[in-house]
């Protein structure tokens, strides 16, 4: 039984760093076809995904890392996007860079 609860802990494991790491490429995605918003939100949710796993697989610690890139990347490109709008006389959203920090 021991062996079996491993093994579906391992299983378990394993799915969620797929599905992380395919969160990770599809928020690349949305930063590099210039949907920064929905870029923001996925890349957020996906940072979310790994704190709430974190504490039963301390594994995840190491992808940790590339989701805290791709998500603080989709911030600081959204913040980039929003200056060149803001020549047109809108103000940046400033809370990309706060919400990075």
């Amino acid at each position: 039984i021991k062996n079996v609860r491993k093994q579906i802990h391992f299983n378990e494991y394993y799915r969620i760093q797929q599905e992380i790491d395919e969160d990770v490429d599809i928020g690349k995605i949305l930063t590099r076809i210039e949907k920064y918003q929905a870029a923001v939100d996925f890349n957020r949710r996906n940072y979310e995904k790994v704190l709430l796993n974190i504490s039963e697989y301390p594994e995840l610690k190491r992808l940790g890392h590339g989701v805290v890139y791709a998500y603080a990347q989709s911030l600081y490109k959204a913040f980039r996007a929003s200056l060149r709008k803001s020549d047109a006389g809108n103000d940046p959203p400033h809370h990309y860079l706060e919400e990075a920090e």
